[in-house]
């Protein structure tokens, strides 16, 4: 390489081929050749100016790892692996730490050469390791999930597949999932202590999306959308979600309304169909978890009543993923959690207050 000396391994090298791309030819890249545990990343700049990272080289790793590995280390580090994903690159960045990937995946930050380069590549895991579970799709999973953010820590597996209504080993593969992606935390006794919720539900809205993951029939309320809130008590079940139920940053313009029959509701509720300029979306759900610890709002528009709108988890997982300003509201929930977020010291263990309800 014109700009970096191959002294490592074949990952290590192809590290600095990838890192050599994007720099010009005047700048200089080696990694320390000495018998030292710890290796160093050199860069010098064109000016003289130089930069040491020490470099951690790890074939494989998990996001669960990299708390254990940047926690205590307040220098400059770049992570060098296989590959990174998208939860791994994300917690890097939060730490501050530089990255590359032997698919491509960069970041390379320094304040003195000054130095910033990111580049996402969207290339898969070369090696797809095999795992109980992939995704978070589905509807157990999705159970799972709502109850890990509706219930308060702590708890076991067994506690909470009941609360989830979901069989144990299914619920295992779940928490063992996110446990992998650094998004809750167990005790040596195995119970599950802590819960990153905004961080889960970023994740979980991955492969969650109101629109996909459910049916979603349009109508149109002719008159103001206060004439069809009024009537939503003819239904037997129903629960808002959407902006309706949100932090009302505007004046909704669109009811998300989740119910068992489209068609049924349509006719209760005197709805026109439509294809264009909809007013209102009847969802039927991915699964009755919507209808689950719903919570009683009142809107501007109603003085006496309050109607059922979803529970505050499948609320933000419904904004993020919803048209319009829907992500906007979501973050700001999202913002309240992160604010609510208690830590302690080495550990990072967390608490979310005021955001969960505890079990029954």
């Amino acid at each position: 390489m014109r700009n970096s000396t191959k002294n490592g391994t074949l990952l290590e090298n192809t590290a600095l081929e990838i890192l050599g791309q994007h720099l010009s030819p005047q700048w200089i890249l080696e990694i320390s050749s000495d018998k030292s545990i710890n290796k160093k990343l050199i860069i010098k700049a064109p000016n003289g100016n130089q930069i040491d990272f020490d470099f951690i080289s790890r074939k494989n790793i998990s996001p669960k790892d990299i708390h254990h590995l940047l926690s205590r280390n307040d220098k400059n580090i770049i992570l060098v692996a296989t590959f990174l994903s998208l939860r791994s690159r994300n917690l890097l960045t939060e730490y501050g730490a530089s990255y590359v990937d032997t698919t491509g995946n960069l970041r390379l930050v320094a304040s003195d050469p000054a130095i910033f380069i990111e580049v996402k590549s969207e290339k898969k895991d070369p090696q797809s390791h095999k795992r109980d579970l992939k995704s978070l799709k589905g509807a157990a999973t999705a159970r799972v999930i709502r109850a890990l953010c509706d219930f308060e820590p702590s708890y076991g597996v067994r506690s909470l597949a009941k609360r989830a209504s979901v069989p144990l080993g299914t619920t295992s593969r779940v928490v063992n999932f996110l446990e992998e992606e650094a998004l809750l935390r167990r005790d040596a006794k195995k119970q599950i202590i802590y819960v990153n919720l905004p961080d889960l539900m970023i994740r979980w809205t991955q492969d969650y999306n109101v629109l996909s993951s459910n049916k979603v029939f349009s109508y149109l309320e002719p008159r103001h959308l206060s004439t069809l809130t009024s009537k939503l008590q003819k239904l037997d079940r129903y629960a808002v979600t959407g902006s309706i139920a949100g932090p009302s940053i505007a004046p909704s313009r669109l009811a998300m309304i989740y119910v068992d029959d489209a068609k049924n509701a349509a006719k209760i509720l005197d709805l026109t169909p439509t294809d264009t300029g909809a007013n209102v979306w009847l969802i039927e759900p991915y699964d009755e978890v919507v209808f689950e610890r719903i919570q009683l709002i009142k809107l501007p528009s109603m003085l006496n009543e309050s109607i059922n709108a979803v529970a505050q988890s499948q609320l933000i997982a419904d904004l993020m993923t919803s048209p319009g300003r829907g992500p906007q509201e979501a973050e700001v929930f999202l913002e309240q959690m992160k604010k609510t977020t208690v830590f302690t010291d080495e550990e990072l263990e967390f608490e979310f207050r005021n955001l969960n309800t505890s079990p029954p």
